[in-house]
């Protein structure tokens, strides 16, 4: 269930073993853990047979294999219908190459994105990700209505080491019930424009539900990416700075390949 209302964020990291194993032992959840391994399996023979994830994407089967994963994930029910897979497969195979390529090695933890540059495009990661992701969030795109669920469940399925899952029942719920004055990004990082490039007006972690859910865009998104490598962060301070593989294997459950999915768990 989602994390309590007001919860700071630096009380988060304490919570994460007994969070993974309610997670993967709850009669709800456990399930999920063979479906994502699955995926994850089927991702990799794929991104290998192909090259990469931007070949993956063009001539191998990433609509199927992602669909897949998210009608078991719930996006064909509580009013998301997802859109057929020939027109999920028109839409990867149209975002641009260049921003795949490049992104598809980039993983948690990571740089400031306005200060990470696409050598191929001359883009930051801010824009990049932002173009993706507000392609994805179009209606038909991925789902029927659109919105920001499809946007970051299918950016995880193309980058599950980067983009973090957010629903409107879960996840969503968790990050907008941590206590606003410690949503802040990682790195030491003062405000948001340091680490998305530019202001964040409004709510940075607002309501997944009601008028709030419109308020998901892609910087929020990228907040939200930012916060789940904060909560690394505050996790290695506070555990002497084991080191990235410590943190995995927190989750000693096949599938979770980086932060996302253990932080993902935390919030569900």
């Amino acid at each position: 269930m989602p994390i309590a209302q007001n919860t700071p964020l630096p009380a988060l990291a304490g919570m994460i073993p007994a969070a993974i194993a309610a997670y993967n032992t709850g009669n709800r959840t456990a399930n999920y853990n063979h479906t994502y391994n699955t995926f994850i399996n089927a991702r990799q023979n794929g991104v290998a047979g192909h090259g990469g994830v931007h070949g993956w994407v063009r001539f191998g089967n990433a609509a199927a294999t992602i669909h897949a994963l998210l009608a078991s994930f719930g996006m064909d029910k509580q009013g998301s219908v997802l859109v057929a897979p020939r027109i999920l497969a028109h839409t990867l195979q149209n975002l641009q190459g260049a921003s795949i390529q490049w992104i598809e090695r980039i993983a948690l933890p990571i740089s400031a994105p306005c200060n990470t540059i696409n050598p191929n495009t001359g883009q930051n990661l801010s824009v990049e990700l932002g173009v993706l992701y507000t392609t994805l969030s179009t209606p038909g795109a991925v789902t029927v209505s659109g919105g920001f669920v499809a946007a970051s469940k299918t950016l995880h399925c193309l980058f599950p080491n980067l983009a973090p899952m957010i629903d409107g029942r879960h996840s969503g719920l968790s990050y907008f019930h941590i206590l606003q004055n410690t949503y802040a990004p990682p790195l030491g990082i003062k405000n948001w424009a340091g680490w998305l490039g530019a202001p964040l007006p409004g709510v940075p972690n607002p309501s997944p539900r009601g008028a709030g859910r419109r308020s998901w865009d892609a910087a929020r998104f990228l907040a939200a990416t930012a916060v789940n490598q904060h909560i690394y962060e505050i996790w290695q301070q506070q555990n002497r700075n084991p080191g990235l593989q410590a943190f995995l294997a927190i989750d000693p459950v096949p599938g979770t390949s980086g932060i996302p999915r253990i932080i993902d768990k935390l919030l569900w």
